[in-house]
C-alpha cells in the first residue's frame, strides 16, 4: 500500500468526517480514525469529553493534528468548539436552574482541558496560539455565564441560607475562579513572544467584549486591578492595535466600577433610617 504523505491526509480526514453518519450504522463523525461529536447541532459537556478524548488520542500519535481556528478542513470542527450555540441549552429558561448551572460549571472544565491540549507551556513559539486564545475568550463568555446562573439561584435562596456559611464559601470560590480567568486572560496579552501579532490583536478585540459581563461579578479589589491592568496595556503594549482595543474597554470597565461602588454605598432599601442627631438644645 502506498504511503499517504500528510497533505493527502486532510482530504480523507474530512471525508470520514462527512460519511460517516451515513456510513457507519451507529451514526457517529469520525476525525482521523477517532470518534467525534456531531458539529452540526449544539454541544453539551458530554460532547466536549468525547471530543477530549478523541484529541488527546490523536495527539499523543500525530504531530500538527489538532483541529484549526481557520482550517481548510478542520475549521468546522473548531468553529463547534468556540460556537455561541452551545450556550443556548444553559440559557433556556424553561430549563431547571441547577441542571443549567450545573452543565455551565462541566463545560466550563472541559474548556480548560481543551486548554491544555491546545496551549504548550514549553514552546517558545505557540503551535496553536490562534485557538488557544479563542479557546481563552469562549471560556471568559461560559464563565460569565456560569456565574449568572450562580447569582440567579442564590436569588432564589432565602436569606437565611444565604448566610449559611457553606453557601458563602461556595459563591466566594465562584467569585475566587472567576478572578483567576480573568487574570489569566488579560496574561496572555502580554505573551508577545509566544503568539503571532495578528491572534493577539484579534483576541484583545474578543476579550474587549466578553471581559465587561464578567468583570461586574469579581470582587472589589480584584476589580481595581483588572482596571489597572486594563489602562497599563492601553498605554504600553507594543502593539498598537491592542492598546487601542484596550483603551475603547478601559472606559466601559471603570463605568461598571463606578455603577458598582454607586449602588453598595446607597442606603438598603427597607432598612431604617439611622437616627439624626439632636443638636437643639435641651428644654428647662
Amino acid at each position: 500500500m502506498p504511503n499517504l504523505s500528510r497533505r493527502l491526509l486532510w482530504p480523507l480526514a474530512i471525508l470520514l468526517l462527512v460519511v460517516g453518519r451515513s456510513a457507519l450504522a451507529s451514526g457517529e463523525l469520525y476525525y482521523l480514525g477517532q470518534p467525534i461529536p456531531d458539529i452540526q447541532r449544539a454541544w453539551t459537556s458530554e460532547d466536549y469529553q468525547k471530543l477530549i478524548d478523541a484529541l488527546q488520542a490523536l495527539d499523543k500519535t500525530q504531530a500538527n493534528a489538532l483541529p484549526r481556528r481557520s482550517g481548510e478542513f478542520t475549521g468546522p470542527i473548531y468553529q463547534r468548539m468556540v460556537s455561541e450555540d452551545n450556550f443556548r441549552p444553559q440559557m433556556n429558561i424553561y430549563a431547571p436552574l441547577e441542571l443549567r448551572q450545573n452543565e455551565a460549571r462541566e463545560v466550563l472544565f472541559k474548556l480548560k482541558e481543551l486548554m491544555r491540549l491546545y496551549f504548550d507551556f514549553r514552546a517558545a513559539m505557540q503551535p496553536y496560539g490562534a485557538e488557544a486564545l479563542g479557546l481563552m475568550s469562549y471560556s471568559l463568555r461560559e464563565q460569565a455565564i456560569l456565574f449568572n446562573l450562580t447569582v440567579e439561584f442564590w436569588m432564589t435562596l432565602a436569606q437565611s441560607e444565604q448566610r449559611n456559611p457553606v453557601r458563602l464559601k461556595g459563591m466566594q470560590e465562584a467569585k475566587a475562579a472567576a478572578s483567576m480567568l480573568t487574570s489569566s486572560a488579560l496574561d496572555y496579552l502580554g505573551l508577545t513572544a509566544q503568539f503571532e501579532r495578528q491572534d493577539l490583536v484579534l483576541y484583545s478585540a474578543e476579550l474587549s467584549k466578553q471581559m465587561p459581563e464578567l468583570f461586574v461579578h469579581l470582587p472589589g479589589e480584584v476589580r481595581g486591578q483588572m482596571l489597572a491592568r486594563v489602562q497599563q496595556f492601553a498605554e504600553q503594549h507594543p502593539y498598537p492595535e491592542v492598546r487601542g482595543n484596550m483603551h475603547d474597554l478601559l472606559p466601559v470597565l471603570q463605568n461598571i466600577q463606578a455603577d458598582v461602588q454607586r449602588q453598595l454605598a446607597a442606603p438598603v432599601k427597607g432598612a431604617a433610617a439611622p437616627p439624626t442627631l439632636d443638636l437643639s438644645a435641651p428644654k428647662e
